[in-house]
């Protein structure tokens, strides 16, 4: 004896094989959905690629303000010594 749930299930797949179209009017404000969400996709993959591309310009950006921020920090620390050691 079969069981309830593939008694269901053919029964729903006997109503989905027997569908036909359906003849509608579906109105602009679909297609213009359907490109506002295209947009937004196109956006999202190409800030995506854009931040790829850009981060080793970032590595050496923030590579050469380190570099130039050591420098004053050893500076400042070297007239620190050089204050303590003239008192």
């Amino acid at each position: 004896m079969p069981s309830r749930f593939s008694i269901i299930s053919l029964f729903c797949a006997a109503l989905l094989l027997c569908s036909s179209a359906a003849d509608a009017y579906i109105g602009p404000i679909i297609i213009i959905g359907a490109v506002g969400s295209m947009f937004g996709w196109v956006a999202a993959i190409g800030v995506a690629v854009l931040i790829v591309l850009s981060y080793p310009f970032y590595l050496l950006y923030r590579k050469r303000n380190n570099r130039k921020q050591g420098k004053v920090e050893e500076a400042a620390a070297e007239e620190v010594e050089e204050s303590s050691v003239g008192t």
